[in-house]
């Protein structure tokens, strides 16, 4: 992976992932620094394997959206100036800092491209207060797979994003994998599973978290196929076990 880094800067536009989108599943969250220049924060919306035997729901991401998000790292997130920071931010680790967030409650979500439905777009719509009743904005996504003309639309509210993952590479302006990036355990083989284990590691954790007003809220998204607890280096324990068993 490349460099692990937070962003702050001012929503501008929330881009769901929605029905006949090219490239992989993510909700885009484009947000401005100081300058005005746009930086896109990305969400999965569904993971790359699935369980085996799991079958569709097997892709489906674990969520924990805490609406009341406190700790600690809150000040530290208010003093920090807009910006990109790929050093001197607070630094996350869902399995090592118990204050963050429970594991044993976080739970499958859906992705619904077609009704968008209770899923995890409505969700992030949600958390960034998207008015989705004016007629959206063309927003180009600059994706993997080349450029996706997508749907884009404003909240009703000022919002001001945290983003934590890491670095696109070459162009530094976004970022990925904001998710939980430890306990990927080393599949074996003919289990059809994607190997993530070299991005194994700790307190290099992505998440979303937003503070409109002095309220924050906070979107930690992991997969069903990693394993907690994890060592010092955040490769599964002998002992570890998938976050819903």
């Amino acid at each position: 992976m490349s460099t692990y880094c937070m962003f702050k800067g001012a929503l501008k536009y929330g881009v769901p992932y929605l029905n006949g989108y090219h490239g992989n599943p993510h909700y885009a969250v484009v947000a401005q620094d100081a300058n005005g220049d746009e930086f896109v924060v990305l969400a999965n919306v569904k993971s790359d394997s699935t369980i085996p035997g799991a079958g569709e729901a097997g892709y489906h991401v674990l969520y924990s959206w805490d609406q009341y998000f406190s700790h600690p790292l809150t000040q530290d997130l208010r003093d920090l100036k807009p910006g990109l920071y790929q050093e001197g931010f607070p630094k996350l680790d869902y399995s090592h800092d118990a204050k963050l967030l429970d594991l044993s409650k976080m739970r499958p979500i859906a992705l619904d491209t077609a009704t968008q439905q209770n899923d995890i777009n409505g969700l992030l719509d949600d958390m960034l207060a998207l008015n989705r009743n004016v007629e959206p904005v063309e927003y180009i996504y600059k994706g993997q797979k080349g450029p996706d003309k997508r749907m884009a639309w404003q909240s009703t509210a000022e919002v001001t994003v945290y983003g934590f993952g890491f670095l696109f590479e070459p162009q530094h302006d976004g970022l990925h994998e904001t998710h939980m990036n430890q306990g990927n355990p080393k599949p074996k083989p003919g289990s059809g599973l994607k190997d993530h284990s070299s991005e194994n590691g700790t307190y290099q954790d992505g998440a979303l978290i937003v503070q409109i007003g002095d309220k924050f809220q906070a979107l930690f998204i992991a997969f069903q196929t990693q394993l907690v607890p994890t060592d010092n280096r955040g490769f599964p324990t002998p002992s570890a076990k998938r976050i819903l068993d």
